[in-house]
């Protein structure tokens, strides 16, 4: 007999829910529906005014590596196809100048031949300020790090975007 009454109690609650439900759904405003709909068909990079959505913008790979240890240290990192336009801010926590140099492993081509970064000194670099209009290749880029008679204490952080407004 309990069975009874609980089975009766869950589908009286289902059914009170449904005629909530049911009503809402069908006098929901209309203009609200249409705003949300263009946010899923709204491509990248492009923006609507007034239409309080958020724009997601194509950023690849974030970069952020220590670089320390020896007078010579190198770091990776990736640059995906698509995403050339690199920033990188480089940080030298040692209390001697440091050098650093871009290579592009794949092909060997030099984008930074030894930018010096002064003790406790920090550089932004973007590929766009270099007149690296189409953007850097993609593929493994090594960051090298040279403190001739002294040890490397540094760090680089950064991004690879899709366009130079990304940055």
């Amino acid at each position: 007999m309990k069975k009874k009454h609980l089975i009766a109690s869950a589908l009286s609650v289902g059914l009170l829910g449904a005629a909530i439900a049911v009503p809402s759904a069908i006098f929901a405003d209309v203009s609200d529906s249409a705003n949300t709909s263009t946010a899923a068909t709204q491509d990248a990079g492009t923006t609507t005014t007034g239409d309080h959505v958020v724009t997601p913008q194509r950023v690849g790979n974030t970069i952020d590596s220590d670089a320390s240890g020896s007078a010579t240290v190198g770091t990776s990192f990736e640059v995906p196809k698509g995403y050339g336009h690199v920033k990188l801010r480089m940080k030298n926590y040692s209390s001697y100048p440091v050098k650093v140099s871009l290579s592009h492993i794949q092909s060997n081509k030099e984008y930074i031949t030894a930018l010096k970064i002064p003790a406790h000194g920090e550089i932004t670099w973007k590929s766009t300020n270099e007149g690296i209009t189409d953007g850097l290749r993609s593929g493994s880029y090594t960051l090298q790090w040279r403190g001739g008679d002294y040890k490397v204490d540094g760090h680089v952080w950064g991004v690879a975007a899709s366009s130079p407004g990304d940055l």
